[in-house]
């Protein structure tokens, strides 16, 4: 029997739970935080590997003013990872808290699948991307990003 271990890594934030809720309706949870961007490819899923909190993580950052939240992963995914995707389905909302100060935040999660990777740009985040199928050991990721997959597979 093999068993594989997968080194979690906390970053201030617990997960709470997955809400599935139809696109229109983010906006009543609140505070509506950054959107995260779940990409599946030949069977695997997208990260990047985060320069500063040294580990693998779903592409995902901060909305930008009057950005909507389906922009938001959208560019998100292109700074991080260099994948250009144009359509993404709305999932759910991911519920964290903050482990120091007990706030509550909504991030949106948004999902495609691509055929293939495109060129990988080298930037001041991200170091690296790669395709993972949620058993191989490479080393630290984020403990809220992996329930993702729990939910949106």
């Amino acid at each position: 029997m093999v068993i594989h271990v997968i080194s979690l890594k906390n970053n201030g934030f617990q997960f709470l739970e997955f809400i599935y809720a139809c696109e229109n309706e983010i906006h009543s949870y609140q505070p509506l935080a950054g959107s995260f961007a779940v990409i599946k490819c030949e069977g695997k899923y997208l990260l990047c590997y985060n320069i500063w909190r040294k580990q693998w993580e779903v592409p995902a950052g901060k909305r930008e003013k009057n950005e909507s939240s389906k922009a938001c992963a959208i560019r998100e995914l292109y700074e991080e990872t260099g994948q250009l995707v144009s359509e993404m389905e709305f999932k759910g909302l991911l519920k964290v808290q903050n482990t120091k100060s007990g706030h509550i935040k909504y991030n949106p999660i948004y999902f495609a699948k691509i055929d293939k990777l495109q060129p990988f740009r080298k930037n001041e985040e991200t170091s690296r991307i790669k395709l993972w199928d949620r058993e191989e050991d490479i080393g630290y990721i984020d403990e809220v990003d992996i329930r993702i997959f729990d939910y949106v597979c």
